[in-house]
């Protein structure tokens, strides 16, 4: 059985510019990065066309409540709101025919 050592290979280079978009996601340790970087990164701006990806920078709900809020929140922006019936006393009673 072979070992690791096939994984801590670099991948090779994409052949060209376009077809590295969506791929090269790779994770750097800020501890590592220059002032230089750190200015460049901050004047960067993202390319048109990407804004979908801000969805990842959000962090996900930590309770289920947070989650329902989240939700009920996404769905009053949908729109199409209808007016509700007022629940009287007649109907209150009819949820629970006794008959």
């Amino acid at each position: 059985m072979g070992g690791h050592a096939k994984q801590n290979q670099p991948r090779p280079a994409p052949a060209d510019e376009a077809s590295a978009t969506g791929r090269d996601r790779r994770a750097v340790r800020t501890v590592d990065l220059t002032e230089e970087d750190i200015a460049a990164i901050e004047a960067s701006e993202m390319t048109p066309g990407f804004e979908h990806l801000d969805a990842e920078l959000e962090p996900e709900p930590a309770s289920l409540v947070e989650q329902g809020v989240r939700f009920g929140r996404e769905l009053g922006q949908r729109g199409g709101k209808t007016e509700g019936r007022p629940a009287d006393k007649a109907f209150r009673d009819s949820l629970f025919d006794d008959s």
